[in-house]
């Protein structure tokens, strides 16, 4: 569990992993789910969003379940890139 603000992180397993494989820190998960570009609703579990933010010029999703007010499980955090070509493709 994580707690240096307002959200406190709590990582499931597979986040745990993941972070760690994908080389990703908690603060990056920390900025995208305080201050997201946008956020979504997951489209198969409705009590999972999911918080898209720019991290090093690249998207950046963090997807979790509020716990409580102020306490957000992590399921999953992980570079996006399938947002690069939406948006390369709402351009053209």
């Amino acid at each position: 569990m994580m707690n240096s603000g307002k959200v406190t992180l709590k990582l499931t397993k597979h986040a745990q992993n993941k972070i760690l494989q994908r080389n990703i820190s908690l603060e990056n998960i920390r900025e995208v789910v305080e201050a997201p570009e946008w956020m979504e609703t997951d489209k198969f579990d409705r009590s999972l969003t999911h918080f898209i933010g720019k991290v090093k010029e690249r998207f950046f999703r963090v997807i979790g379940r509020w716990e409580g007010e102020e306490i957000l499980l992590v399921i999953s955090a992980f570079y996006d890139r399938r947002i690069k070509r939406r948006e390369k493709d709402d351009k053209d």
